[in-house]
């Protein structure tokens, strides 16, 4: 969890200043894209509101949103032929698919998967 709250701020921090520096409107959107996703979790733990009952989207959607917002920044980025914004990118979307597919796995019964 640290790592992904790691690499969804800075990297999200990241691409919005590249983004601004490259003049690319979808690196910059998708830099906001992935601080919101990181930070708006602890914005509804501090207000006291439960973040599943106004998206309606389980975790591991969630996690898996925030990981397409890295690939479609890292192909900007690729098809910009932008070294920083393509690396970027690529490196939030493993990170995000990495975490929502050990979320998943950690939330699934035991009892299910041994017999």
């Amino acid at each position: 969890m640290p790592l992904l709250m790691l690499c969804g701020i800075s990297g999200g921090i990241f691409l919005v200043v590249t983004g601004i520096i490259h003049r690319k409107f979808l690196a910059i959107l998708m830099g906001i894209i992935c601080c919101s996703f990181v930070i708006m979790p602890f914005i509804f733990l501090n207000k006291g509101i439960n973040g599943e009952d106004i998206l309606h989207i389980p975790a591991v959607l969630y996690w898996v949103l925030f990981s397409l917002a890295g690939l479609l920044a890292g192909i900007n980025g690729a098809r910009s032929k932008i070294k920083s914004i393509r690396n970027t990118g690529f490196i939030i979307f493993s990170v995000g698919l990495f975490a929502a597919i050990c979320y998943q796995l950690m939330s699934m019964p035991d009892s299910y998967f041994i017999r």
